[in-house]
């Protein structure tokens, strides 16, 4: 019969060894990190259509039926929208004495966000209008500017 080896007492072998799995952890970190800079899969570089959209807030409240929301020139951010809603702009000249007014508002992508009609929208006087739809995510930025050199703009995510 073969000598018997010495056992270790039952509760050693059930202690946790933290100095080892924390050597541990370290070099299997270590060596997933070099293998993966070896060979591995080139990384893809982010581009617009992937990157995040940005942190929007809720429109403001609509003024017109069928809208989401209305922006006006004291509004000011970024703002989110659903694919298939309507954002509505109603700019108003500085001052009526001044002749000065807002120029059209423009999308800086229309193909994320369309300008639209109501079909019976009669802006009053001194105020320049603009609707559009969320056609597609995305984000546009929607700006104006006046003669004098005001300008307006906000960025809406369509989500």
């Amino acid at each position: 019969m073969a000598p018997s080896m010495p056992r270790r007492p039952s509760s050693a072998r059930l202690r946790p060894q933290p100095r080892r799995a924390a050597a541990l952890a370290a070099g299997l970190a270590a060596t997933a990190a070099l293998v993966a800079g070896c060979g591995g899969p080139t990384p893809v570089a982010v581009t617009a259509a992937s990157a995040p959209a940005p942190a929007c807030h809720s429109l403001p409240a609509p003024v017109l039926p069928h809208s989401a929301g209305s922006l006006t020139q004291i509004t000011l951010g970024t703002y989110c929208l659903t694919v298939g809603q309507r954002v509505d702009v109603f700019l108003t000249a500085p001052s009526s004495a001044s002749g000065d007014k807002w120029g059209a508002v423009a999308s800086s992508d229309q193909g994320v966000l369309v300008p639209t009609s109501s079909g019976v929208l009669t802006a009053p006087l001194g105020v320049t209008p603009g609707l559009f739809v969320g056609a597609t995510r995305g984000t546009a930025v929607l700006r104006s500017s006046t003669s004098t050199g005001m300008s307006w703009q906000v960025t809406v995510v369509v989500r």
